[in-house]
């Protein structure tokens, strides 16, 4: 009995993380949009800075959205663990430390970014040319500069659930294939920028996984909570 609802408390904990999760991707993505375009990905620092230093508002919600994500994530890990491990479980949980790992980093990441992008952008509007070109070879503010750990670590993961999840019979057929995608073009645009592919291929692959990333998070949340009263 305890057994059984120690499962049931994992799954819908689980269930919910990946509800908000997904949900906090979603509106991570719309806020995406709304940022100034010299505040968005792949801009260098000399355009950024002085940008951010006008005005960060959009980006500090954007930082914080994104942070939760790895919160949230954290909480799905061990529900999707305990849901496949039996398929092979050295794999399963080498995989779901990566992951932890993954989520742990993204939000210290963002939220480092959060006190330290602000500082530097008007240290750099302050100062002179030379302070300025001693800022522009330090300014980048994450602890996972390639993504290695946020999006790559994470998509291994995720693809891997999927994986078994589709051997074992669990969640649905469709939703793991979903998994197994979402998995794959993390992992694709992660390589692809360290290998600096062309930009517009990275840029299919990481559009793709923006709008597959909302739908896996909130299905697999759905799947997860009802799980429990499942037959």
């Amino acid at each position: 009995m305890t057994g059984r609802s120690g499962e049931s408390s994992v799954s819908r904990v689980g269930g919910f993380c990946a509800c908000a999760a997904g949900a906090l991707t979603l509106a991570a993505a719309v806020t995406y949009l709304l940022l100034p375009a010299d505040q968005r990905a792949a801009v260098g620092g000399a355009k950024l800075l002085p940008s951010v230093a006008a005005g960060s508002g959009v980006l500090r919600v954007e930082f914080i959205l994104l942070a939760l994500v790895g919160v949230f994530g954290l909480g799905l890990v061990p529900a999707l663990v305990r849901l496949v491990r039996e398929a092979n479980e050295g794999i399963v949980r080498w995989a779901g430390t990566v992951a932890t790992v993954g989520y742990a980093l993204t939000t210290a990441s963002y939220f480092f970014a959060l006190g330290r992008l602000p500082m530097v952008a008007a240290t750099y509007a302050a100062g002179d040319e030379s302070t300025q070109a001693a800022l522009l070879a330090v300014w980048r503010s994450s602890l996972d500069l390639q993504g290695y750990w946020q999006f790559l670590a994470v998509g291994v993961f995720v693809a891997v659930v999927g994986w078994y999840a589709l051997r074992l019979g669990r969640l649905t057929p469709a939703l793991n294939y979903v998994g197994i995608v979402m998995g794959l073009l993390s992992v694709l645009a992660t390589i692809g920028s360290g290998m600096r592919a062309p930009g517009f291929l990275i840029a299919i692959v990481s559009i793709g996984g923006v709008v597959v990333a909302p739908v896996w998070y909130i299905w697999t949340g759905l799947v997860l909570w009802r799980r429990p009263n499942s037959p």
